[in-house]
């Protein structure tokens, strides 16, 4: 099997799609932006093995090769030229940001004309950001920083020709500056109570409990970015009274068409986050409200980037349904949006999801179908896979393969060292305590209470659920 040539310049291609990887040949092969013509082929080579394999299968000799014939493999210079390779593709991705903010072009443009001292275009480059400003139906955090550069540099040109007037625009200026802070602080502060709960951080923002403060004294109904962080923050600061979520869900779903699909995402993430919490803490009946959220995201083709779907959320969206037995739906779903998973993952994703469904719907002979016919890439897929078709074979009462099972799967999680030592811990336990379950199985019921009693000793152990209700079910 090849193995797949990788660096910092073919990682960033694997990200275009086949229409950018087309632009970005024209980007590098203007001279305007590259002299160099060897970088076009070098990137040509590239482009054709993205574009037939979704990877670079050649060693460096032998791109090296196909980009200069027989010349004499020079290390050195091959580095250089990813290097300089690299380098146009960050520019290119910087030009594909900024002609994809409309605002932010025109406001530099304006700066530009302003410090250039261009008088006629003043009127006409001012009135273009205006009409831009007002057919932007989007109301989040950096359109206010946006009006408020443009009323910077509104202030600057009438600074500049001695335009003062009694209609100074420093009110505008004010406002929008406070409108994009009032948002954007409050949204991270959300941000920073969320990473409060997985992660241990020792820090308080300046200022939050000012700005809370002013908050219970000052509307801003008009500026939907403040309200819909503000009834975020009211959410989390209040979790045991649900009244504040279902505030903030409704005013979600009423506004969602102000907001960019990427700050939607956030928002819609934050109430996915909310039912989670509610759920490990007991609440169950959250399990219908996240498959709710996950409908109306993909509904409204929020939780889509760039018509990509991560195959985390294609996995975590598979298992709330199972969880509410909506068996049908998931697997409509599962091929509605095959094809929206990224390229690398998909097969894999795909095959896994829905072996995981039949095996919910305990049609194992499927299960096992699927399992053994896909070679997982991605190790956290391997060992979810190995897992699932361990406890298949359980259910069917395959003891000689899944004893072997047991076997490749340790050495499986010796070998991945990118397995952290918690993961590995909670995996050897799973397959340690599957083996004395077996035993229980087959005759030895009288084992049963030490291997509870195993188990709550060691703590951690990879599906517990599974084993508990195995468990429960021998008596």
């Amino acid at each position: 099997m090849k193995t797949a040539f990788n660096n910092k310049i073919t990682s960033t291609l694997q990200t275009f799609n086949k229409y950018e990887l087309n632009r970005f040949r024209k980007f590098v092969d203007s001279p305007f932006f590259n002299e160099n013509k060897i970088l076009l082929t070098l990137l040509d080579i590239y482009s054709n093995n993205l574009k037939k394999n979704g990877e670079i299968l050649h060693t460096k000799e032998k791109l090296w090769q196909l980009t200069f014939g027989s010349k004499t493999y020079n290390d050195t210079k091959f580095r250089r030229l990813n290097s300089d390779l690299l380098k146009l593709a960050e520019e290119f991705l910087v030009y594909i940001a900024f002609q994809e903010n409309p605002s932010e072009h025109q406001n530099l443009l304006i700066r530009e004309v302003n410090r250039r001292s261009i008088d006629k275009l003043y009127n006409s480059t001012m009135k273009q950001a205006k009409v831009l400003q007002k057919n932007n139906g989007k109301r989040d955090a950096r359109f206010y920083y946006d009006a408020y550069l443009l009323e910077v540099e509104r202030a600057a040109i009438q600074d500049k020709s001695f335009q003062r007037t009694d209609k100074i625009n420093l009110d505008a200026i004010h406002n929008n500056l406070d409108y994009f802070y009032l948002s954007e602080k409050l949204k991270q502060f959300c941000s920073l109570l969320n990473y409060k709960e997985v992660v241990s951080i020792d820090f308080e923002p300046l200022l939050i409990e000012e700005v809370l403060d002013h908050l219970r004294h000052h509307m801003y109904e008009h500026i939907p970015a403040i309200e819909m962080y503000h009834k975020i923050l009211l959410c989390m600061r209040n979790e045991g009274e649900e009244t504040y979520y279902h505030q903030f869900c409704s005013y979600l779903n009423d506004h969602t068409e102000r907001f960019s699909v990427d700050e939607s995402r956030t928002m819609y993430g934050f109430a996915q986050n909310y039912c989670i919490k509610k759920i490990n803490t007991g609440h169950p009946h959250y399990l219908q409200e996240l498959f709710k959220l996950y409908q109306t995201v993909l509904d409204k083709e929020i939780i889509l980037n760039h018509g990509v779907l991560s195959p985390w959320d294609y996995k975590n969206i598979v298992t709330v349904g199972i969880r509410i037995e909506e068996f049908d739906w998931i697997e409509n779903f599962l091929n509605q949006y095959k094809e929206a998973l990224p390229e690398n993952y998909r097969e894999n994703a795909y095959t896994y999801n829905l072996a995981k469904l039949y095996f919910n719907k305990e049609d194992f002979t499927q299960v096992i179908r699927l399992l053994l016919a896909v070679e997982y890439q991605d190790v956290f897929y391997q060992l979810d896979s190995k897992t699932l078709l361990l406890k298949t074979y359980y259910e069917l009462e395959e003891d000689e393969p899944l004893y072997a099972l047991i076997d490749s799967f340790k050495v499986l999680l010796n070998r991945k060292k990118i397995v952290s030592s918690a993961y590995r811990t909670n995996y050897m336990n799973l397959l340690k305590h599957t083996k004395k379950l077996i035993d229980v199985r087959n005759g030895n019921p009288k084992k049963l209470a030490v291997l509870k009693a195993d188990i709550e000793a060691d703590g951690n152990v990879a599906d517990l659920n599974w084993l508990q209700k195995k468990m429960e079910e021998l008596g």
